[in-house]
């Protein structure tokens, strides 16, 4: 549903609605104008995603001092997205009224708010997989929905699975098309043995590296000591040496609100963490052709998975417009609430300069 909002106070009694549901965890996100799509900057560009390794290791040896208190490779990379090098993480808040402030800072044209959690939409995540051609692996998830031994869809930065993950962003585009030609083989097999034998690879997962008996993921497991997963995992150790060479490829197609620590004034007042758009596969498989608006698509597919939908209209997102009219009225009013560039940039000096001559010049 669409919510058009005209002053704070529109604003918060609409979050009130929402927050009295408390099935869920609420992560808000502000967009400055109407753009097509939600995707993270990494994504603009086919030629930024083709370097994403390279974006990565450039700006890490550019200033490695930076990079000192980070400990994994998922720290870095939320370290380079918060100095808005291109990466496949979105800015997502857990207070509202940072994600409005966001939506009315500056653009042309309307504001927009979207909301996410870390529960997945199950219509969404089950149109995602068709899209691949997986319908069977929706089971693979339904069984683990709710259970708080395991969640696919929130994890936090030292976890081994966003370490594998951020670390598989610094390969090379050949060993990162190799894992993928795997992985997808995986993926077809695991949808075939969902349907044949009526079991499910998460059951067993645990337990199968060390089943000598079992041999129908065998290739799969062989997989794993070659070198574009060797070399993956070696990556993964620098930081943590106990990380074994074991991976869940479930995890490798759906998206994840990540919790992060708070490496900066900024990032602690924003209340920041992130949505973590997954791989998508076939942009790294150099045997398969796939236009660019393609992996758009399907980046935008995973996105949707985490989006909060209006209950009544299933393909609707529930979404909260500010008109552009409104947006400098709004911007003022959560300044008198403390929200103001200070307050959001906490170290950007100039800004707080560039605000005391604006309020002297009655900007």
């Amino acid at each position: 549903m669409i919510h058009e909002i005209k002053a704070v106070s529109d604003y918060i009694e609409e979050i009130e609605k929402l927050i009295n549901n408390t099935e869920h965890n609420y992560y808000f996100r502000g967009q400055d104008d109407a753009f097509s799509n939600t995707l993270p900057a990494i994504f603009r560009s086919r030629k930024l995603l083709d370097n994403e390794d390279n974006l990565f290791n450039d700006f890490l040896m550019t200033d490695p001092q930076l990079f000192e208190k980070c400990r994994t490779n998922f720290e870095r990379m939320a370290l380079m997205e918060h100095y808005h090098l291109p990466t496949r993480l979105l800015d997502v808040s857990t207070n509202p009224l940072i994600a409005l402030f966001f939506a009315v800072k500056g653009g042309q044209g309307n504001g927009e708010v979207y909301i996410y959690k870390d529960q997945p939409n199950q219509d969404k995540l089950a149109k995602m997989l068709d899209h691949q051609g997986w319908h069977n692996l929706i089971a693979e998830y339904q069984c683990k929905i709710g259970l708080t031994h395991h969640n696919y869809f929130k994890k936090n930065a030292f976890s081994n699975e966003m370490q594998l993950e951020s670390s598989l962003a610094r390969q090379s585009m050949a060993d990162k098309s190799s894992f993928f030609q795997t992985v997808k083989n995986f993926y077809k097999l695991d949808n075939d043995y969902v349907e044949q034998h009526h079991k499910l690879w998460s059951h067993s997962y645990f337990s199968y590296f060390d089943d000598n008996d079992t041999d129908y993921f065998a290739d799969f497991k062989h997989d794993l000591q070659t070198l574009p997963f060797l070399r993956l995992f070696e990556e993964a150790k620098r930081d943590i040496p106990s990380f074994a060479n074991k991976m869940n490829p479930l995890e490798l197609i759906v998206p994840k609100i990540v919790t992060i620590k708070r490496m900066s004034r900024r990032m602690e007042n924003q209340q920041g963490l992130f949505l973590f758009v997954p791989f998508i596969g076939d942009e790294y498989d150099q045997s398969v052709e796939i236009a660019y608006e393609e992996v758009e698509h399907r980046a935008q597919l995973a996105i949707d998975v985490l989006s909060l939908y209006n209950p009544d209209n299933p393909d609707e997102k529930e979404k909260y417009i500010i008109p552009a009219k409104y947006k400098r009225s709004i911007l003022d009013e959560l300044a008198k609430l403390g929200i103001d560039y200070s307050f959001i940039y906490p170290e950007d000096h100039a800004k707080k300069a560039e605000m005391i001559k604006n309020k002297y010049l009655g900007l």
